[in-house]
């Protein structure tokens, strides 16, 4: 059976990818921190591949590694693990691919945070530069990093992924839960997002075509304002809109983490729909009707 090496299989991408691959024929092995129920679970320190794992019969590893974005206020030190739990880890896979399963493949995750935070307008596409701030240097070293596999690998440049297990949805609909909305100020900053099912199907999609390779941008086709992402769930829950949550007080109750949610970016997914992918959910109205049942 192919094996594909999983990292961050546990989290919120790797859960709803473990079905998928499973019917499309491939056996996960998935490395986790934790003791897990999983019959191929093999537990790891997060950074370094066991040296037993062996390599045979794994025909791909996809990436997902590192702590949560929105997990806590940024101080010094978590900004520390959220750079030193994805960049280490991608760097010491993509070296132990290179050993142990040079003709394996590297699907590996990055953010839309690699073209900075800013209150621009503009459309970005993957030729785009990159931003200045923290969380587009984290990008370009994450990617590097996974730039060392031995073979090409895929680079998905995700937007806020949405989905009811968990993650930045969870935190919106709680926040709308009364029928009063809010948003971040100014509100005409970017907002990339995209539907965990399409997340799937992006990774199943590049997995099952071995010419696949370079960075695509893993958002909707359609992002939209801070502004308009309230307007539209409440559309969907009924209720009115607040006036917006200031920058002065996002910054003190986050710190540097308020700058990736007063400004944005709005990201095209260009490449993924020049080869032909198409989105079960390519707008935000289309999403919420899944997202709130």
């Amino acid at each position: 059976m192919r094996k594909i090496l999983l990292t961050g299989g546990t989290g919120l991408i790797g859960k709803a990818l473990l079905p998928a691959l499973k019917k499309a024929g491939y056996q996960p092995l998935v490395l986790t921190r934790q003791k897990s129920h999983l019959p191929d679970a093999i537990l790891w320190n997060g950074r370094d591949i066991p040296p037993t794992l062996s390599g045979e019969g794994i025909v791909a590893a996809i990436n997902l590694v590192g702590a949560s974005i929105a997990g806590q206020r940024w101080t010094e030190s978590y900004k520390r693990e959220l750079w030193e739990s994805r960049v280490e880890p991608t760097r010491n896979l993509a070296q132990w691919l290179r050993k142990n399963a040079p003709q394996a493949r590297l699907l590996s995750a990055s953010a839309v945070g690699y073209y900075g935070a800013t209150l621009s307008q503009e459309r970005l596409t993957e030729s785009s530069p990159p931003g200045r701030d923290f969380l587009a240097g984290l990008a370009q070293a994450w990617e590097a990093a996974a730039q060392q596999a031995p073979q090409p690998p895929v680079i998905f440049r995700l937007g806020v992924v949405l989905s009811q297990e968990g993650g930045a949805w969870v935190q919106l609909r709680r926040a709308f839960r009364l029928g009063i909305g809010t948003y971040f100020a100014p509100g005409h900053q970017g907002f990339s997002w995209v539907h965990i099912a399409d997340v799937v199907r992006a990774f199943m999609w590049a997995l099952e075509q071995s010419d696949k390779a370079g960075i695509y941008n893993l958002t909707a086709p359609h992002p939209l304002s801070a502004k308009e992402l309230s307007k539209a769930i409440l559309r969907c829950r009924g209720g009115f809109l607040l006036l917006p949550l200031p920058e002065s007080l996002m910054k003190v109750l986050l710190g540097e983490l308020a700058l990736t949610l007063i400004r944005g970016a709005y990201v095209l997914p260009q490449r993924l729909l020049a080869e032909g992918f198409t989105f079960i959910y390519p707008t935000i109205d289309e999403a919420l009707k899944e997202l709130l049942p």
